[in-house]
């Protein structure tokens, strides 16, 4: 019993470590995508929302966590601009643009 018990303890971490990735990853994928269906560069994003070419190229990466303020400044960008996401089971996503966004 206490072999299934540890054997089950160190799964959590190895699940928790995966789903921080996945979301990472997700995060950087949603960024890439509205920034390319918006036609802007890197540093274009940056400034519109207040960060560096450089942040933005690492975030796109997924090469770092980013800070839940730029979480925010970010999706609140993409509100004002008419871009969202649908979360999809199993940590994938839906882009979905406006009609006004098509038509710039």
């Amino acid at each position: 019993m206490e072999l299934a018990i540890e054997a089950a303890r160190s799964e959590l971490p190895f699940e928790f470590d995966r789903a921080l990735r996945v979301e990472r990853a997700a995060f950087a994928a949603k960024v890439r995508a509205a920034r390319a269906v918006l036609g802007l560069s890197q540093d274009e994003f940056a400034r519109a929302i207040g960060l560096t070419q450089k942040s933005v190229h690492r975030i796109e990466q997924g090469a770092v966590e980013p800070k839940i303020r730029t979480i925010a400044k970010i999706e609140q960008f993409w509100v004002r601009q008419g871009i969202s996401f649908e979360h999809v089971r199993g940590g994938g996503f839906r882009l979905v643009v406006e009609s006004k966004v098509l038509l710039r």
